[in-house]
């Protein structure tokens, strides 16, 4: 009894739990306690506070756990908060109205004509794609939307009840991903974030024709709006990926198709039931086809369902492709002939402006719910091409570049179209081949009129674009793939214009992006933040924008339209803006480069990637996809917007300076071998697997566990998320420092004046906001063998004292400490200039987001202690002890348990018998033999002490607002 009073004085209930409030003032404590001595650490002192707590009793791991819940659930309300903030305006009617003026404003800028071909050149592409970022379950991501916009997914308003329930179920639930995270399930994601944009952009067409039909009655339903397209990598994208096949690539395609005619089949179902006479035996043919269709690629689905299971089966496929491939409606115009069948029986407008809807959808998506990018490597190019060209060396070898070059180019001079089967897909082994192939074959059987984008990542030469045609000659598509080069290397960002120059060299290539009308290009934000850090990849990005527009000028290809994909991540590391989307859209775009086609009289089609589980709540409620189709149309229709009167474009050389500065400054920090070490600390082990793609299988032994020798053996998102895990955003803030002091003055003056530049710097004060470098010293310090003999001499337990110095000796044995002190040094450095200028804001989400780093230090010293007691034993499987142990420290908890759990077996494996051998045994074996006191004691709570740090991996997520 005498110890509660001082429990509920520390603010620890009897339970074992502790509210959040206590550790906030003992984190206050000790940061003003090592302010007064500098040598000291915040986050390390308040760890070793709870860790003490937790030694005492105080806290139980549950608690600790029901602790860790809560503040996720306030990081997950927060988020919510803050997507509400982003989407701006969120009411679906004031978003309605809003659209109505911008197609106001077109209609009052001429005639019809001018109005029709405004409203059905599409001036923008959203696309979405399976990035590795489904870190929560699709409940969850359903509340978030839900939360942010005060609505249902089904449109339904919330009440504060509703509210109420779903933060209980926020409370309650498990703040991780999928329990089955697969391919198909990504793919229903996208499905439901498309359904929900197609809704919004039906209510954009409508919008359009009813402005049409109040200023031209006779006229309007000539309209044929198309301003905004969906589109899908999920299931398409292959850069990496060996388990997306051709087969899953057909399937992702054929569910795509049977959604929207789906679709299609409910409008007109709807419009059959409040019809009779002429419009009545109007859509019943129109309803009829569609029901046919969707059988149809319902038993193609299955067919091909039964072939992935059984290869043999695959003819059977074939056949059925090819023989329903009328019934399954591979082009529009039968579709369309049958609505302007309709429209003619159409008694009414209401009647008629729904047919129109129905035909503006065919007429921008044909018949599927999204237009496809597929996505190579352009080394699978170079492979499948190697023979044919004689390539030896590299496509941009000099020494071999210009025969190369010529080779290709003569060889698409000569190539014929050959004749493919599904038969062809399965013997072929080279990829790129195959990829073609497969888009073939979706060409011919499944949707004939929807281009296809075919994405070419590290494009740095001429060579790789012409090798893209010439496969596109060969199997027959040509005229129906955009083929488009991904700059997002330094390289790419220095020669890109003169990739495309180089490739329009050829008479081939020209003649083929005339004929198409369009030139299309990528640029990627994320791997170039990761390599050259995101402000030098911002500005770069921008000023090849602007060389490919004086390209095409100086080429004489003006009457292209130059479609700009610009491909990014939520995350502020690799270039989503996290203020806003309009921000989003004009950090991404910036105006003044939109100008310089607009000057050169270049249409421009503007594309923006929405990546995964992080971004597709955008668009998972009516209101949330209205508010961004609102805030997409309004960056559109305003190319001119803060372009001209810019101070930044006006100083050129200080321009040049400060981002040449942040790119030496990180390329020199990306370079450097302590770099690597940091992103190795832990690597990816503090966070759950988020995605499908599979996990790469080692290639050594336990015992010798891989390290990262160079950041470019990560791929964005996982190098972003551990260092956002780690509480320092190297890649957005590293370098900045250092621009900034050169001219302190004219960059407060710019960051003030300029719009463009300020928006930059926003993304540098928010990264700086979640940023600590006393947090990424503490998971550092995790290391130190200094700093574990220093508790050895103060801690007076003979058992813990055995523990430090066992984790003294293992942490000098793995002599990573001084490397990783050094790197945070070289950190702090640049930092320090920083700080001169801005300082991070103190607010309730910093100081949450600080907090959970600092429980999740303890709870990583507490599996560090737990693993202290394994056992000895003799080497088995291979390993060691001292193995297994290196393991632990870095986090790779859930191999080494698996590996003790086979060393040290729970069950004997001898059963107890009640047979009768002729005489009594008094011995017993000792329950200890069975090692279940290890299970209990040890492997099952550095388990579950490891999955709590996941868990907080989770709530930092929240706090930063995007997995990586």
């Amino acid at each position: 009894m005498a110890n509660t009073p001082n429990a509920a004085a520390s603010g620890v209930k009897s339970s074992g739990e502790i509210d959040p409030a206590t550790l906030c003032s003992i984190l206050d404590r000790v940061r003003l306690q090592s302010a007064a001595d500098p040598s000291s650490n915040p986050i390390l002192l308040f760890a070793l506070d709870l860790t003490l707590r937790i030694d005492r009793g105080q806290i139980s791991l549950d608690g600790l756990e029901s602790l860790v819940q809560r503040l996720t659930a306030e990081a997950f309300a927060d988020r919510a908060e803050r997507l509400a903030n982003y989407l701006g305006e969120n009411a679906i009617a004031a978003n309605e109205r809003e659209i109505a003026a911008l197609i106001e404003r077109k209609a009052h800028e001429g005639g019809f004509n001018e109005f029709r071909a405004a409203m059905s050149r599409r001036v923008f592409g959203i696309v979405f794609t399976a990035h590795p970022t489904f870190s929560i379950a699709l409940e969850l991501a359903r509340s978030l939307a839900e939360l942010a916009t005060g609505q249902t997914i089904a449109g339904v308003p919330l009440d504060q009840a509703a509210r109420d329930q779903r933060m209980e179920a926020a409370l309650r639930m498990k703040h991780r991903p999928p329990a089955e995270l697969s391919l198909q399930v990504e793919h229903a994601w996208a499905a439901e974030a498309l359904d929900h944009a197609h809704d919004a952009l039906e209510g954009v067409h409508r919008t359009a024709l009813r402005v049409a039909r109040e200023r031209w009655p006779q006229l309007w339903t000539s309209l044929e709006p198309a301003l905004v397209t969906l589109a899908s990598w999920v299931g398409y994208d292959q850069d990496g990926r060996t388990d997306v096949t051709w087969t899953r690539t057909i399937a992702a395609r054929l569910a795509d198709k049977f959604a929207m005619i789906e679709r299609y089949r409910s409008k007109v179902a709807a419009l059959e039931r409040g019809a009779c006479g002429d419009l009545l035996k109007a859509l019943e043919p129109l309803g009829a086809t569609l029901m046919a269709a969707g059988a149809t690629v319902t038993h193609q689905i299955e067919l091909l369902a039964e072939a992935e299971r059984d290869p043999s089966k695959t003819a059977a496929f074939g056949r059925a492709m090819a023989s329903g491939r009328d019934r399954a409606l591979v082009e529009v115009p039968p579709i369309i002939a049958m609505i302007e069948s309709a429209l003619l029986a159409a008694p009414d407008d209401q009647r008629r402006e729904a047919l129109l809807v129905m035909r503006a959808s065919l007429k921008t998506h044909g018949l599927s719910l999204a237009h496809i990018h597929v996505r190579l490597n352009s080394s699978q190019l170079h492979n499948a091409a190697r023979r044919l060209v004689g390539l030896e060396t590299e496509p941009n070898d000099p020494a071999n570049r210009r025969s190369y070059f010529n080779t290709i180019n003569d060889l698409l001079g000569r190539v014929r179209p050959l004749a493919i089967s599904f038969r062809s897909l399965i013997e072929e082994r080279a990829s790129a081949k195959r990829l073609m192939m497969t888009v073939a074959q979706i060409l011919k059987f499944i949707d004939a009129e929807t281009p296809i984008r075919f994405l070419i990542a590290e494009t740095e030469t001429g060579f790789t674009l012409l090798a893209a045609l010439y496969y596109a000659r060969l199997f027959g598509v040509e005229d129906r793939i955009e083929i488009s080069p991904l700059f997002e290397t330094e390289e790419a960002f220095e020669r890109g214009e003169r990739v495309i120059e180089e490739a329009l060299k050829s008479q081939h290539y020209r003649a083929y992006l005339e004929r198409q009308g369009r030139l299309a290009v990528q640029f990627g934000f994320s791997d170039s933040g990761r390599f050259i850090g995101q402000m030098a990849a911002t500005f770069r990005i921008e000023r090849l924008r602007m060389r490919i527009a004086q390209l095409l000028e100086r080429h004489g290809l003006s009457k292209l339209e130059a479609i700009l994909f610009n491909t990014h991540g939520e995350s502020i590391g690799r270039g989503g803006h996290p203020l806003t989307l309009a921000d989003r859209l004009r950090y991404a775009a910036p105006p003044t480069s939109r100008l310089e086609f607009e000057r050169r009289g270049v249409l421009v089609k503007e594309e923006i990637s929405f990546q995964g589980g992080d971004a597709f709540p955008i668009f998972f409620t009516p209101a949330a996809a209205t508010a961004s189709i609102r805030q997409i149309l309004a960056f559109a229709f305003d190319v001119s917007d803060e372009a001209g009167n810019d101070p930044i474009y006006a100083a050129p050389d200080y321009v040049a300076e400060f981002f040449a500065t942040v790119q030496q400054e990180f390329t020199e920090l990306v370079d450097d071998p302590d770099y690597a070490a940091l992103l190795s600390l832990f690597g990816a082990n503090l966070l759950y697997r988020t995605g499908s793609r599979p996990a790469a299988r080692e290639a050594e032994e336990l015992g010798r566990p891989s390290t990262i020798e160079h950041p470019s053996q990560l791929r964005a998102i996982p190098n972003n998320a551990i260092l956002q895990q780690l509480g320092f955003m190297a890649n957005t803030l590293h370098g900045i420092g250092r621009g900034i002091s050169k001219d302190p003055e004219l960059f407060q003056a710019m960051r003030e004046r300029s719009a463009r530049f300020r928006r930059a710097i926003q993304m540098v004060a928010a990264a700086l906001d979640r940023t600590d470098l006393d947090v990424l010293r503490a998971y550092v310090n995790t290391l130190n063998p200094a700093m574990w003999l220093d508790g050895v001499g103060r801690t007076r337990s003979p058992r813990r004292a055995k523990a430090l110095r066992e984790l003294a000796r293992l942490t000098e044995r793995l002599d990573r400490h001084d490397r990783l002190a050094r790197l945070v040094r070289r950190l702090q450095a640049d930092q320090l200039w920083l700080l001169d200028a801005f300082e991070p804001v103190d607010t309730v989400q910093r100081r949450r987001l600080i907090l959970l780093h600092g429980i999740r230090v303890a709870v990583i010293q507490r599996i560090y202690l737990l693993a202290t007691e394994i056992p000895n034993f003799s080497p088995q499987f291979g390993v060691t002890r001292d193995d297994i142990l290196t393991r632990i420290l870095r986090l790779d908890v859930t191999s080494a348990v698996e590996r003790l759990r086979l060393i040290f077996p729970h069950d004997d494996g001898v059963a107890e018998s009640h047979d009768d051998f002729g005489e009594e045994a008094q011995y017993r074996p000792e329950p200890a033999l069975s090692y279940a006191i290890e299970h209990d004691a040890l492997f099952g709570p550095m388990l579950k002490l490891f999955d709590l740090a996941r868990r907080i991996g989770t709530a930092i997520t929240y706090e930063i607002g995007a997995l990586g």
